[in-house]
């Protein structure tokens, strides 16, 4: 009987970002000193865990790993000087997107593992495994269809790439101690408010956009796919019209349809 559960349980995909000179290094020296640890982490090695951009992470949960690590060097201890500071703003984003699209934010992690510490790094990888084994299969149970997962991921990964979010956060520790360009020093809790109405405002244009790439479709049609309020859908569509990245395409008895502008009509 305990082999056959032991047999059936869910055993999680995890990919894990490790840094070159810390946490790579201590994953190497586990396998030296052949420390068991649990095998489903597959380890990309980057050089830096501030490198780790919030649409590396999403773009891990689109290839169907059900938890993604990131493993750095100790604070006070990188060896670009700031980078671990940088890879903590990165996966505050990063985890913003993941709740945004509906997953538990346990199914990612950052932590710190230095070279000389095998044995951490077992026992990092040990229990992030378990943990994300008691989510279940990713989106199994945040209640996410599969065809809703990959919409939301998809849309999730455009807004991690949007010129106006990567511009947002990486002027996060400028405003926070130097002030915008009138000298307004912002705080976390500002700072946080801002993200997160980038991310809203994003997320609902993405999400518009990912729908008409389909096809063409009035606004209760849109607001039905992305589960937002139609005067909010109108307000998004007219300001993506204003851009120039949406046009309306015809009529359907009362209702504007509306579709995305292709390259060269956008083109001047």
């Amino acid at each position: 009987m305990e082999e056959t559960e032991h047999t059936n349980r869910f055993e999680p995909r995890i990919l894990g970002f490790c840094c070159n000179w810390c946490s790579y290094a201590g994953a190497d020296l586990a396998g030296v000193s052949r420390m068991q640890y649990r095998p489903n982490v597959r380890i990309i090695r980057v050089m830096c865990s501030g490198r780790v951009a919030p649409s590396f992470v999403i773009e891990g949960f689109l290839g169907g790993m059900d938890g993604v690590m990131v493993l750095g060097c100790h604070l006070g201890d990188c060896h670009y000087l700031t980078g671990n500071y940088e890879a903590i703003q990165m996966i505050q984003e990063a985890r913003r997107l993941v709740a945004f699209v509906g997953l538990d934010k346990r199914r990612l992690l950052l932590d710190w593992v230095s070279a000389s510490e095998g044995a951490r790094f077992s026992e990092v990888v040990t229990g992030f495994t378990e943990q994300v084994r008691e989510r279940g299969p990713l989106g199994q149970a945040e209640g996410l269809d599969r065809r809703r997962l990959v919409f939301r991921l998809k849309v999730a990964l455009a807004v991690a790439r949007s010129e106006k979010l990567r511009w947002v956060a990486a002027k996060q520790t400028e405003f926070s101690t130097d002030g915008n360009r009138y000298g307004e020093v912002f705080t976390r809790h500002e700072l946080d408010r801002m993200l997160d109405g980038v991310i809203v405002d994003e997320f609902a244009c993405q999400a518009i956009l990912q729908v008409l790439e389909e096809k063409p479709a009035s606004v209760k049609e849109i607001a039905a796919a992305i589960e937002l309020a139609p005067p909010r859908v109108l307000r998004y569509v007219s300001a993506l019209r204003k851009k120039g990245f949406v046009r309306i395409q015809g009529v359907d008895g009362h209702s504007p349809l509306y579709a995305l502008r292709v390259q060269e009509e956008a083109q001047p």
